[in-house]
């Protein structure tokens, strides 16, 4: 083998598009530089496809080695769960399909399904930055007693304007702002 051709699986595709140059009248070397198919393949194919009778097109060979415990169809369902319930465990999966290991589901879901496994990274509740603000904070207004305090509006619901100059509130607007202010 070259070494720029690798071994891959020969799908339906690759054999329509190799067997569709062929009838155009392709060189074998061009028809598998074109396909990305190794030479060799390209041959047999062709050859398969002469001894057919040239009006079909010849079947993929079997694949080697052991063949997928999951269907096509399961993986559908097992990714259907995981994005409905992204905190299942695979063993909790696992319990669900009984012909299937708990290894099977999991690799399924990393190779198959192109899940991965991660955590959140662990943040600090309040940054370094935080800490020092809120220190600041507390010097500049330790000397302040209950009184001043009470006399500033302390909200999280909007910003307000507390000059003679601010236009009337409704009866309903003064209710909500003294029940913030209370608070």
């Amino acid at each position: 083998w070259p070494s720029e051709m690798s071994r891959r699986v020969t799908t339906i595709d690759d054999i329509a598009a190799v067997i569709a140059l062929y009838k155009a009248n392709r060189v074998l070397r061009e028809i598998s530089a074109q396909t990305g198919v190794a030479l060799r393949v390209v041959q047999n194919l062709v050859k398969r496809f002469r001894d057919l009778g040239e009006d079909e097109l010849p079947a993929p060979l079997p694949k080697s080695g052991r063949p997928k415990l999951l269907s096509p169809r399961t993986l559908n369902v097992i990714s259907r769960q995981v994005l409905s319930n992204p905190s299942l465990t695979a063993r909790e999966k696992s319990r669900l399909l009984s012909h299937v290991s708990l290894r099977c589901v999991q690799q399924a879901l990393h190779d198959d399904l192109g899940f991965k496994s991660f955590r959140a990274r662990r943040k600090p509740l309040l940054t370094k930055r935080q800490k020092e603000n809120r220190v600041k904070f507390f010097k500049k207004y330790e000397v302040w007693d209950l009184e001043t305090w009470r006399s500033i509006l302390w909200s999280d619901e909007a910003t307000f304007n507390c000059s003679s100059k601010a236009k009337r509130l409704s009866e309903a607007q003064r209710k909500h702002y003294k029940v913030l202010i209370e608070v």
